[in-house]
């Protein structure tokens, strides 16, 4: 008998309740909100994000919902669409260790359909923003790795899912109608992988967050679809995976009892770059504070990552600046250099530094022999950076994903994160506004109507 995986997930959706979530978990969620809309603002002068806006602005005009960083108003599905696009144009939002990027994709068509129906509460937005966010991951888990090493970019595919999700339940529609929600989020799921480093990443996470919207409102009129979308003989699961190449159990343990947002938890980044780096970073970071060596002292960095990674971290010479974020080489020697990488660092001007350039070409990226297969990626990765220095002596660390600054492992504080906020912010908002809107996301809970937030970063 195959489980009703489609819904389980939709019944959990419904019948969530702010009262019903821990403690610990709505802590985490208001982190993850806080994160994707500080760092909207910075992909704001990104090429990609300037022609998504322009076409979001002609396609989706005459609504009520703000587009951050901007005057414009559009639909909700519009303003979902730009405001995702520029969270992630930078890859400096958090993360999920079984997904990637879920939390951008959930919240901006949230925000958006909120200040479209307005009066809704910090609470209501905390209650579909966890709805969306655990389903999704939920239906991750049991995909496993094999969805993304297939060639799916699961931040695409299956964030139509928490988005969809997440509006549903802010709408407050039924079990069969969150069915629907689920099955039409389905059957818009795509994205391929060697997409990354280029424009259209940054579209999947926008089409996804729009699509969402489209797949509640949708369900919200009554438009129907097939009530077992994801588990179906046709399904989600074999379509996009192949038949047993997935776990259905899996999707469904501990739904409702244990969170993804607290274990293994959220991945707030501390870097603007791809996440597949700062394992890395952070050993490079720890050996230097250690052994207080410099650039120049350094003959050769090599990296021992999983086989999965440098078909992602593909630019070994970056020509622009969002492929440097996807440089291992790039990044590496930036961090050498610096002793820091943060959004300043990624400039045109650095990617023809003669001196930078010549640093690069001391970094080594290779597979790492316990690091081949499904098993050993993500939840159980970690990086083994070692450090040769001129005159011979070598330093070596290994770090664990799960133990990344930022993640549950080695979790930043609010003042950290307060400044992140902030950095993001800089430029686009003055600061004592930046502040306000940061203390009523810490606060969300007493918020009694999420266009408050809006307004403060208008």
């Amino acid at each position: 008998m195959i489980l009703e995986v489609t819904k389980q997930l939709a019944e959990f959706a419904v019948n969530i309740r702010y009262e019903s979530i821990p403690a610990a978990v709505r802590d985490q969620a208001k982190v993850a909100i806080a994160d994707s809309i500080g760092t909207v603002f910075t992909g704001l002068k990104e090429e990609s994000v300037t022609l998504l806006h322009q076409l979001a602005a002609s396609e989706f005009r005459d609504g009520h919902s703000t587009v951050l960083g901007s005057t414009a108003r559009l639909t909700d599905a519009g303003a979902a669409f730009a405001n995702a696009a520029s969270a992630h144009a930078l890859d400096y939002d958090s993360l999920s260790l079984p997904v990637g990027f879920v939390a951008t994709a959930v919240l901006f068509p949230l925000l958006a359909v909120a200040e479209e129906e307005g009066n809704v509460s910090g609470r209501e937005l905390l209650s579909a923003f966890t709805a969306g966010y655990e389903v999704e991951v939920a239906i991750a888990r049991g995909l496993g790795v094999h969805h993304w090493s297939k060639g799916w970019h699961s931040t695409s595919t299956l964030a139509h899912f928490g988005a969809a999700v997440g509006v549903a339940r802010l709408l407050k529609l039924d079990v069969e109608r969150m069915r629907d929600a689920i099955g039409l989020a389905a059957s818009e799921s795509s994205g391929l992988r060697n997409m990354m480093g280029n424009m259209v990443k940054v579209f999947h996470m926008a089409k996804a967050a729009r699509n969402g919207v489209f797949a509640a409102r949708l369900a919200q009129r009554g438009f129907t679809a097939h009530l077992s979308s994801i588990e179906a003989e046709w399904g989600y699961c074999n379509s996009f995976n192949g038949v047993g190449n997935y776990d259905l159990e899996t999707m469904l343990k501990g739904l409702g009892a244990q969170y993804d947002l607290v274990e293994p938890g959220l991945v707030v980044k501390v870097y603007p770059c791809c996440g597949l780096i700062h394992s890395a970073l952070d050993g490079l970071f720890d050996l230097m504070s250690e052994h207080d060596f410099t650039a120049d002292k350094v003959s050769r960095v090599q990296l021992r990552v999983h086989e999965l990674v440098p078909r992602t971290l593909c630019f070994n010479r970056p020509r622009t600046t969002y492929e440097a974020r996807f440089s291992a080489h790039f990044c590496i020697a930036t961090a050498l250099q610096e002793g820091a990488l943060n959004l300043s660092h990624f400039s045109e001007g650095r990617l023809h530094d003669g001196r930078l350039q010549r640093l690069m070409e001391r970094v080594e990226m290779v597979v790492h022999p316990e690091l081949h297969g499904d098993a050993t990626f993500l939840q159980n990765e970690f990086t083994e950076i070692r450090i040769e220095l001129l005159g011979g002596k070598a330093f070596e660390r290994r770090i664990y994903r799960v133990n990344n600054r930022g993640s549950g492992g080695r979790p930043i504080e609010l003042e950290e994160r307060k400044q992140k906020f902030l950095e993001c912010t800089q430029g686009h908002v003055e600061r004592v506004r930046s502040e306000r809107a940061f203390k009523l996301l810490t606060e969300l809970e007493t918020v009694s109507d999420v266009r408050e937030i809006v307004a403060s970063l208008r």
